[in-house]
């Protein structure tokens, strides 16, 4: 299942295609190059970005996946992770990038599939 998050960070893709590609994402059919910046699998990271195609895996099938950021590139998704991860540090001092990110959301998740 995926989760957006309403303060959705998003680089690389014009807004008009926004929409069209996070319905895709939710009805699990493949998209072009295009990147998600999830929650991290391990904790001791900060973030995590993918291929949004990899979450087609049957792993994936029946994991919750928290989606902060959306990128059109790789290069796209590296630079919104490190964008987020300084935002994070520049108002707490800390880098609990996911605490601070679910603190400006509200704790709370936006559209969900």
């Amino acid at each position: 299942m995926v989760i957006w998050k309403e303060a959705l960070y998003v680089a690389g893709i014009p807004q008009k295609k926004q929409k069209r590609i996070m319905h895709a994402i939710e009805r699990k059919r493949p998209v072009g190059d295009v990147y998600l910046i999830t929650a991290p699998s391990n904790q001791e990271n900060c973030l995590e970005y993918m291929k949004a195609n990899q979450i087609l895996q049957p792993y994936y099938r029946k994991k919750e996946i928290v989606v902060y950021g959306l990128a059109g590139s790789e290069e796209a998704a590296q630079e919104l992770a490190a964008s987020m991860i300084c935002g994070t540090y520049a108002v707490t001092g800390d880098f609990r990038v996911i605490a601070f990110l679910e603190q400006r959301n509200g704790g709370k998740a936006g559209d969900s599939a």
